[in-house]
């Protein structure tokens, strides 16, 4: 009797997280695996009865989800699962993944069939088309170039990363910086290269960044779009001008064409740990030499030692818990410390310890590599590093991490911002709330859509006619919902290879 309301009970609170369920309802399932009508429970039959019920059902979800899944593919057209791959050569070279006529053509003049069905099957209200062609090379006429008296500033680093979320969104490190007095600026980032291999730098190198300057005026909530890295010079990406006193925000951003979900199979598991003849536990030569890396991005400030600020921003990515400051007392007492911050050695023993907890089991060490961005064969492929840079005249700035954050907040309004106030307009004929706005870069192309009626507004996008082009949403075909009163990011475009002309033609129509 007390094992029936026991489970009675266990029914209830299951259901209270999901689904909630009447008391008959519950009762009929117990009444399930009473054998022989006799009000007696079998336990047995009803744990044999709960795994088959659960297959089953894992079983129907599945088969929808895949039915889902084929459903959006059909409307928004052709997906790329995968990103392109890195070309370290001096000349970069189009994917082969991508040559693949099951792959996106963005640079072939056919497309595939599904992408031609969907754009001719569809009737749209109007329609506005850009073009543009780039030439090889184009970023020359954007070049960074440092001040002359450079050497004589005073400067502060920081390190971030960006981070490739399941759903796809890119996540990074958010700073505030403060300049004392009006100074000339000169602010750079660019992906940081931790490979220790002369002439083999590390392959997320291509991957472009950019940096958004925000102005605070009396409240983080009121922030001013100031500036943003345009110039380039190879991987660095800069900005030169002058800033008054005050609190500024500091947003890094990547456009997302080359930092995407990889596919490429993994034949063999890396090994993260290994016991020695009499038993020991140790952490593999090539585990350690990920774990150094790791270290090398979370050290922030790059003196060689973690604080609590910056091993929070760890613990946070890989476990969604902060370290209080007893628990880092604690830490300082069991492991190696320098100034009351975490040496690469002790990070290094925190992450054996956490193996020895687990009787050698490297699953939670899979967790917190998979969270970094490391796949199985310890190849960051789901991360970039980056650094920042940040030069004054007349005043040393001060920078810190304060939180991290996706595209969707302020980043995004930043991006929108710029875009309004540099790209070009075209409005929808006789639809004249609806703006399609495209920038220009050297080494890029942003557009995005404003809706300024009082409807939400569904916008079909095709890029099959463009060449040489990559975009941000791995599609060919897609389409996007804008809400009524709002602007949104459509997609960045850029080139699949710098070296050659590459063509950006988009056509947005208006489905609804």
């Amino acid at each position: 009797m007390l094992f029936i309301k026991c489970l009675r009970i266990l029914l209830d609170e299951r259901c209270f997280r999901g689904e909630k369920m009447t008391r008959e309802e519950v009762n009929a399932i117990i009444n399930l695996a009473d054998v022989n009508a006799d009000g007696k429970f079998d336990y047995i039959k009803f744990c044999k009865l709960y795994v088959t019920t659960n297959e089953k059902c894992l079983k129907t979800t599945l088969e929808k989800l895949e039915v889902d899944s084929k459903l959006k593919r059909q409307q928004f057209g052709s997906h790329i699962e995968g990103p392109p791959e890195w070309d370290l050569s001096p000349v970069p070279k189009p994917s082969p993944r991508i040559t693949r006529k099951t792959d996106q053509e963005t640079f072939s003049n056919k497309g595939d069939t599904k992408s031609s069905l969907l754009a001719t099957s569809r009737k749209f209200k109007t329609s506005v088309s850009f073009t543009f062609t780039m030439g090889a090379n184009s970023n020359q006429n954007s070049k960074l170039t440092e001040p002359d008296s450079l050497k004589e500033w005073q400067c502060v680093q920081s390190k971030g990363c960006f981070f490739l979320e399941e759903d796809g969104e890119i996540i990074s490190h958010h700073y505030r910086m403060q300049i004392a007095q009006r100074s000339i600026v000169y602010l750079t980032i660019k992906p940081l290269n931790l490979s220790q291999v002369e002439g083999k730098p590390s392959p997320w190198l291509s991957v472009d960044t950019a940096l958004y300057i925000l102005k605070e005026n009396e409240s983080q909530a009121n922030l001013q779009l100031i500036c943003f890295t345009e110039l380039r010079n190879r991987e660095v990406f800069g900005w030169t001008g002058e800033l008054g006193p005050g609190i500024y925000w500091l947003i890094p951003s990547t456009t997302g064409c080359w930092l995407r979900k990889e596919i490429k199979p993994i034949t063999e598991e890396a090994q993260l740990v290994y016991r020695d003849e009499t038993g020991e536990l140790f952490l593999t030569k090539e585990f350690r030499s990920t774990l150094s890396d790791i270290f090398e991005v979370i050290d922030l400030d790059g003196n060689g030692l973690l604080s609590l600020e910056e091993y929070n921003f760890f613990e946070l990515r890989t476990s969604g818990e902060k370290c209080d400051e007893d628990a880092w007392a604690v830490c300082r007492e069991n492991f190696r410390t320098k100034k009351n911050e975490l040496t690469r050695q002790g990070f290094m023993d925190l992450n054996l310890m956490e193996a020895n907890d687990r009787e050698g089991d490297p699953r939670d060490l899979w967790v917190t590599l998979h969270s970094m961005g490391y796949n199985k064969a310890l190849e960051l492929t789901e991360a970039c590093p980056f650094i920042i840079d940040i030069y004054a005249d007349k005043c040393k700035p001060r920078i810190k991490a304060v939180h991290m954050e996706g595209c969707s907040g302020q980043l995004e309004k930043a991006i929108c911002k710029s875009v309004l106030n540099k790209g070009d307009a075209k409005v929808m004929d006789g639809y004249e709330n609806i703006i399609v706005y495209t920038y220009k870069h050297d080494t890029w192309i942003t557009s995005v859509i404003e809706n300024k009626s009082d409807n939400k507004v569904i916008i079909h996008i095709n890029n099959e006619l463009s060449k040489n082009c990559m975009n941000s949403r791995g599609l060919n075909i897609f389409a996007v919902e804008v809400a009524p009163k709002s602007t949104m990011v459509c997609q960045h475009v850029m080139p699949l290879n710098e070296q050659q002309e590459w063509i950006y033609y988009c056509v947005y129509s208006l489905i609804s």
